[in-house]
């Protein structure tokens, strides 16, 4: 079963982001984003492909989503996968609040946000089967007391 997450950062606008699937706890794509993702522009490349399958310590190119990757490179609904429509593509929000609601539909336990170059997490509880059972996310706090970088 999946961990689900949203990767977002802060803008001048309000925010941009989007979902990542698997391995969304602190120690999955919380250290990955830790060790790989420090830098704002790779970042913002990075939410340029829109929603994510699998979060890699690399953007990489693109893939085919059959085949094994031995390179750490992110896999993509779009760009490897092959997917289409407005709900995979990158997500801007005016307001905090938005995006969390939109996290919580999407039924992911983790937000992992990019502000003033420094990650910070905010998690809630399981959700079963990808729905939204109505719990709140906790408040963000920074993702170094979280994850054991290497």
């Amino acid at each position: 079963m999946a961990t689900r997450s949203f990767i977002a950062r802060k803008t001048s606008n309000g925010y941009e982001g989007c979902y990542c699937h698997w391995d969304g706890y602190p120690e999955g794509v919380g250290k990955t984003l830790a060790e790989h993702y420090l830098d704002e522009g790779k970042l913002t490349y990075l939410l340029s492909f829109g929603d994510i399958s699998s979060l890699g310590p690399n953007i990489g190119w693109q893939h085919d989503f059959d085949q094994r990757d031995d390179f750490g490179s992110t896999t993509f609904y779009g760009r490897d996968r092959g997917e289409t429509g407005p709900g995979i593509q990158t997500k801007y929000y005016r307001k905090l609040q938005a995006l969390l609601k939109a996290a919580a539909n999407m039924g992911c336990e983790f937000v992992y946000l990019y502000d003033a170059g420094r990650w910070k997490v905010a998690s809630r509880g399981l959700q079963f089967f990808g729905m939204n059972d109505g719990d709140k996310f906790s408040r963000f706090e920074q993702l170094e007391a979280h994850v054991v970088l290497s």
